[in-house]
């Protein structure tokens, strides 16, 4: 297996998060997980024919948990996500979070969660990967012409004991 890819860079270009549109998102990301629970996952539980996943990092500073929800792309018993933050110039804070604690848990809708293994995929092997997402979900190659820095793409496997 190959070596952890890097923290990309946060870009120049690319729609800008200010701390309004933060507070917006926590209550939205809230609310969607709620919807996805209540609902088993009949809303909010599919984007583009994919499934969503709720994804739960341990903050990089905090240490608390927190969860957000991304869409899925199956890999055999893994799974891709892209750290898209809708085009934004700077990355997701999931995606920080994870970088410094790879251990995160993973679910769909009204199923529990899986721990799992997170890890940045490298130049080359996003390279490799990069037109079969953008297959598996187009507005993914939107997303990436919005904005100046490279959207990671990371791997979720399942922890080993």
């Amino acid at each position: 297996m190959s070596e952890q890819g890097q923290l990309p860079a946060d870009g120049n270009r690319g729609r800008q998060v200010h701390d309004r549109d933060r507070t917006f998102m926590r209550w939205l990301t809230r609310t969607q997980i709620k919807v996805m629970d209540g609902t088993r996952g009949r809303l909010f539980g599919r984007m583009g024919g994919n499934p969503l996943l709720v994804l739960t990092t341990t903050g990089w500073r905090s240490g608390q948990k927190f969860s957000n929800p991304v869409v899925g792309v199956a890999d055999g018993d893994d799974w891709l996500i892209v750290a898209s933050h809708g085009g934004a110039s700077i990355n997701p804070r999931w995606l920080h979070n994870l970088a410094a604690d790879p251990q995160v848990t993973v679910r769909q809708a009204g199923s529990g969660p899986v721990s799992m293994s997170a890890r940045i995929l490298t130049p080359a092997e996003r390279a490799d990967w990069w037109p079969k997402l953008t297959r598996a979900y187009p507005p993914y190659g939107k997303m990436q012409s919005k904005t100046d820095r490279e959207l990671a793409v990371v791997r979720l496997s399942p922890a080993t004991s």
